[in-house]
């Protein structure tokens, strides 16, 4: 089946290099305050040894280290635990691929002009962006839940240490989860991107829609997927976003803790229900804000 594409931006390095693109995507909203100012800061440790400046013919003075007792040894992994990692990482690669095969075949039974195009994009997704786990919802090639891990964010961000924290606590590693519905003419309609859980407390982020202009301001040429990744896990690393539970403030602490107590009861449903309703929220928030944006553009506020 013929299809057109619109092409795409150029794919870029990792997830720290879209810290520039991220500030640029970043917006003062109502009610909101200045735009987000991205900033790496990046330090070079450099170990060496000082030495007496004379002449070229004086000796170096050399070290001792006869009393630095020698470092430990390495704590031993056991061979049982590598072998049981291995074998985890390659039953998920295989649920993976029987899933993608199927959601492709339904796809392609239902005549969406995408599938071909968002096939393309999840494998370069899976071979190239680190720091998340994807999966197709109920197997449908146009519904991908992202779970982003602490290390996919900036170390020092506060939510990357909200994430890291909240696994810590749990024991367990805590995600930050991303579903993202394409429509059946992707990319020259947009997708619709939000957080599915665990409930963030930003300025730039509103029932889990992202304040971002190029996922309100849609270009089709904006449809490589792996960047649009990278551009929002460095936007969300450099606007301030924060797990809403970690913030310990009145309604929101309240409703983000019967959220996790109803996830952990395990309700699949329950569950399904709370995405859908989020999904809900996230699409009229995702309305309110181009209607703002194509009024006020996304300079700076001038009252």
């Amino acid at each position: 089946m013929a299809r057109a594409e619109a092409s795409a931006s150029p794919p870029q390095s990792g997830i720290a290099s879209a810290s520039a693109s991220a500030s640029a995507s970043s917006a003062s909203c109502e009610g909101g305050g200045a735009s987000t100012t991205v900033s790496i800061h990046a330090a070079a440790a450099v170990a060496g040894l000082s030495f007496d400046g004379g002449s070229s013919s004086r000796p170096l003075v050399q070290p001792t280290f006869a009393n630095v007792p020698p470092p430990p040894p390495p704590a031993p992994v056991a061979e049982e635990e590598l072998e049981d990692d291995d074998d985890q990482a390659e039953a998920a690669a295989e649920r993976l691929m029987q899933s993608v095969e199927r959601g492709f075949a339904a796809a392609k039974a239902k005549g969406v002009p995408a599938a071909t195009r968002l096939l393309k994009e999840l494998r370069q997704v899976c071979s190239s962006v680190n720091g998340l786990e994807l999966e197709l919802v109920n197997d449908d090639l146009q519904v991908w839940q992202v779970s982003l891990f602490d290390w996919a964010f900036d170390e020092e961000s506060p939510l990357h240490k909200d994430l890291q924290s909240l696994s810590e606590s749990k024991d367990d590693l805590v995600p930050l989860v991303l579903q993202i519905r394409f429509p059946d003419d992707f990319p020259f309609t947009p997708p619709l991107v939000f957080c599915a859980s665990p409930t963030l407390h930003s300025e730039y982020v509103f029932d889990g829609a992202l304040c971002m202009e190029m996922l309100i301001d849609w270009q089709p040429t904006y449809g490589n997927v792996e960047t649009m990744l990278v551009q929002v896990t460095a936007f969300l690393s450099h606007s301030s976003a924060r797990v809403a539970s970690c913030v310990g403030k009145g309604a929101i602490a309240a409703a983000t803790a019967a959220a996790a107590a109803a996830a952990g009861a395990g309700d699949d449903e329950a569950s399904a229900a709370s995405i859908a309703a989020t999904q809900e929220k996230a699409k009229r928030a995702y309305e309110n804000l181009k209607a703002f944006h194509d009024k006020k553009g996304w300079g700076p506020r001038r009252d």
